[in-house]
């Protein structure tokens, strides 16, 4: 009896070792607040919840994540909305839901010494990007556009990483780079720069970020990532729902001191989405962004670039 007693608890072990799905979700970055709510979500048990076991890497930017789905090493990725230009040059991927919406985390960082005091003295100034046709000079072009200067208004440097930007800046190679605004507050608080601008005080609409799933998830595991989603908006709603808990978890990605961390919660919350549609607005200004920044001739298909047949 007891022999078979076993072998019954050894079945049992086995079908909840497969019913646990095995997911590996990619983010861009380490600290970035917006990725973070993916840790709370583990943290807190969510998709453990929804019998996913979900184990979050962190990829050197947008350019590795596609590659690394592209490869098949990562089931899901987070990514920003600008990444779509991936997709028109043949990568397999595709969006399965918005994630966040208003251009809330990204802004404009300068010197705290006043030598540039508003928006309209960015005209003519060297503005740090991470790289050319990256979403940090898409939106500092765009600011440019919106004031009036055209898009070459500001002169544009690619000073790579976040690190290279601040050096940059503190030397006065630079008079202001686009980047986080996140680590803008922490320099802010440092007193060694300010945030001037939030993009997404001029730039309302747009699609920020978006989550990808690779063709083995939406051919092969079409529940486990229908499951993934409906436990992502859960979090989402957590995160909105309980704000000292979210600082208190993310803040540890993050490393963002908790006063920092709260700012920030405050700042971005209100560009997550709560239910994944893509708003087709926001999606054509995505799509003319990729033309815009010579990453496409033509202006894509919506069926080349996302879907929302798995949405919850």
């Amino acid at each position: 009896m007891r022999a078979i007693a076993l072998a019954i608890a050894a079945l049992v072990a086995l079908a909840q070792s497969a019913a646990a799905g095995k997911l590996v979700v990619a983010k861009p970055t380490p600290t970035g607040y917006t990725f973070s709510i993916i840790n709370l979500g583990v943290e807190k048990g969510i998709f453990k919840k929804h019998d996913l076991d979900v184990e979050v890497i962190t990829m050197a930017g947008g350019a590795k994540l596609a590659q690394a789905m592209i490869a098949g090493s990562v089931d899901i990725g987070f990514s920003s909305g600008a990444d779509f230009s991936y997709l028109t040059r043949g990568a397999p991927q595709r969006a399965v839901a918005a994630m966040a919406g208003p251009l809330l985390n990204i802004g404009i960082i300068v010197r705290p010494d006043n030598s540039v005091p508003d928006v309209a003295s960015l005209k003519g100034k060297r503005i740090g990007i991470t790289t050319a046709g990256s979403l940090t000079d898409w939106a500092a072009r765009e600011l440019s556009r919106r004031q009036g200067w055209g898009p070459e208004g500001m002169q544009l440097v690619a000073t790579g990483g976040p690190d290279a930007s601040i050096a940059a800046l503190v030397s006065k190679n630079i008079d202001g780079f686009s980047g986080a605004v996140e680590g803008g507050l922490q320099l802010e608080k440092d007193g060694r720069a300010k945030v001037l601008v939030n993009f997404g005080d001029t730039i309302k609409t747009f699609l920020t970020h978006v989550i990808y799933a690779s063709p083995d998830m939406m051919t092969k595991r079409e529940g486990e990532l229908r499951a993934f989603l409906k436990a992502w908006f859960e979090t989402v709603e957590f995160m909105r729902a309980n704000k000292d808990e979210t600082v208190a978890i993310t803040s540890k990605v993050t490393r963002l001191s908790p006063e920092i961390a709260a700012r920030v919660y405050d700042i971005q919350k209100p560009m997550f989405l709560t239910d994944g549609h893509f708003d087709p607005e926001a999606v054509k200004v995505v799509k003319q962004s990729i033309v815009e920044l010579g990453q496409a001739e033509t202006v894509p298909a919506d069926d080349a670039l996302f879907t929302e047949k798995f949405l919850p």
